[in-house]
């Protein structure tokens, strides 16, 4: 990676060649400049003068200086290796050593030493530092590509946001189903969001092909169990939606525990809340309570895991038939500093599936098993109740409308959804639309003689009056 930023426009010298001799003007070059600029002074001054290599050759100057360890005024410690520089100069490359250079001069007060070390924790990478620092001084960047990860760290750890970005572009354009799955495991890589998105995208892209790589292989695999009481169900089941599922069951029961989720495989059932429980905690004589949970049960009594012992248990929903058909994921957005996101799924079986996720910002894969868990018993229904009552519930996304629309009439028409006009945020509608919920389908209807908004509609003999509301105007 070769990373050029000017802070001067028209430079275009060779840092590591500077020599001050290159650097001097020539009488008739001064007097050239001076006079070509246009500029004129607020003062009156009659002579002009704008050195724009300044800037080039007290840099140059400054990085000599630094390599010769002369006026260095800090040391920066990282593991047993020593950097030397001015506080001014990587202060100004990084916000991160300016807090932390200014919290030290606040703490002393008035009391300054010529030299002052500090000792970088947080797992710094000497040679990425040595890179970064460099960069403070000539402006450019050299990385050979296996030491882009550990700059891109580096920098983003001392908030050097245009080098991080540089680094992240690098990374980007040279992903492979190889190391996809290492650069989204980079600590603190959640807090690029655009950065994540790109990689996130390409590996749900090339899932079939990263699955099968070493790298996703040797990351920690939590394994579920999920009961279901037909085959219908378990023909139905959504993979994307499964591992939601099984990822808001892990935040809600084991987020401060995520170490032990992989020691033992988990039998999970659909609740009537439409979220996923522990069979462990299954009511005893539920018809759900099978010799398969009753097995899991004395199985989970012989391992004490403190995440369910310590945890408050809530109100224990007894299980049903669901279908896991809904999808809440387009409108969701990763936290910045907990990362809990559902990157790729797929089925690899007929009733097993993988799936990649981040567990608190750590990478893990989901290893989901479908199970038939046929009642012990019939449910207490009435005999009077049709067979098309005792068929699982059915969840799925419903579709969109036609376009985006606030302060619309709507009305039961014919037990469909009728929306007429309303606004779109540039102008009022004469659009109707009406949504069949047997069929899940918006179908558009002829429009309405005047756009209105912020109106009721009534249903009178099967007509449909439009009353009061704005268009825009009156």
């Amino acid at each position: 990676v070769s990373l050029n930023m000017r802070y001067q426009r028209g430079l275009s010298l060779a840092f590591g060649r500077l020599d001050f001799a290159d650097l001097e003007l020539t009488g008739d070059e001064m007097v050239e400049q001076c006079s070509n600029s246009g500029e004129t002074s607020p003062t009156g001054a009659e002579l002009l003068f704008t050195d724009d290599k300044l800037t080039v050759r007290t840099l140059h100057s400054l990085n000599m200086m630094r390599k010769n360890r002369t006026f260095c005024d800090v040391i920066l410690h990282v593991g047993n290796s020593e950097l030397y520089g001015h506080r001014a100069v990587l202060a100004s490359a990084s916000p991160h050593l300016l807090e932390l250079f200014s919290a030290d001069d606040e703490s002393k007060g008035s009391v300054r030493e010529n030299v002052v070390t500090y000792h970088l924790n947080g797992g710094f990478d000497k040679v990425a530092l040595e890179k970064l620092i460099d960069y403070a001084y000539t402006a450019r960047l050299e990385v050979r590509a296996h030491q882009v990860k550990s700059v891109f760290l580096t920098a983003t750890k001392l908030k050097m946001e245009r080098v991080a970005k540089e680094c992240a572009s690098y990374l980007v354009h040279h992903l492979d189903p190889e190391n996809c799955v290492d650069i989204r495991s980079l600590p603190g890589i959640a807090r690029n969001k655009t950065f994540v998105a790109q990689v996130d995208s390409y590996i749900a892209q090339q899932f079939e092909e990263v699955s099968q790589s070493p790298t996703l292989l040797a990351l920690p695999c939590v394994r579920v169990e999920v009961l279901n009481q037909t085959r219908q169900e378990m023909s139905m089941v959504s993979g994307d939606s499964l591992c939601h599922l099984v990822l808001d069951w892990v935040k809600r029961s084991h987020e401060d525990n995520l170490n032990n989720l992989t020691e033992k495989t988990y039998l999970l059932y659909l609740a009537l809340d439409n979220t996923l429980q522990d069979c462990a905690e299954l009511p005893s004589g539920d018809v759900s309570d099978t010799e398969i949970v009753q097995d899991y049960k004395k199985m989970s009594k012989k391992i004490i895991n403190p995440a369910t012992k310590n945890r408050r248990k809530g109100q224990i929903q007894p299980a049903k038939p669901r279908v896991l058909m809904y999808s809440r994921t387009d409108t969701l957005e990763p936290e910045t500093e907990q990362d809990w996101s559902l990157i790729a799924s797929k089925r690899v079986g007929e009733h097993t599936f993988l799936g990649l996720v981040t567990l608190g910002s750590k990478l893990v894969t989901l290893s989901l098993m479908l199970r038939l868990n046929q009642p012990t018993s019939p449910s207490p229904l009435p005999d009077t109740q049709t067979r098309t009552e005792n068929q699982p519930d059915m969840y799925h996304g419903l579709a969109s409308m036609g376009s985006v629309k606030c302060g619309a009439g709507c009305a039961n028409l014919n037990d469909n959804l009728l929306v007429c006009g309303g606004y779109d945020r540039a102008e009022c509608l004469r659009a109707v639309e009406m949504y069949d919920p047997a069929r899940n389908v918006w179908a558009a209807l002829a429009s309405m003689r005047e756009a209105r908004g912020r109106f009721n509609i009534a249903v009178v003999a099967d007509k449909v009056y439009a009353v009061g509301g704005c268009n825009g105007t009156t």
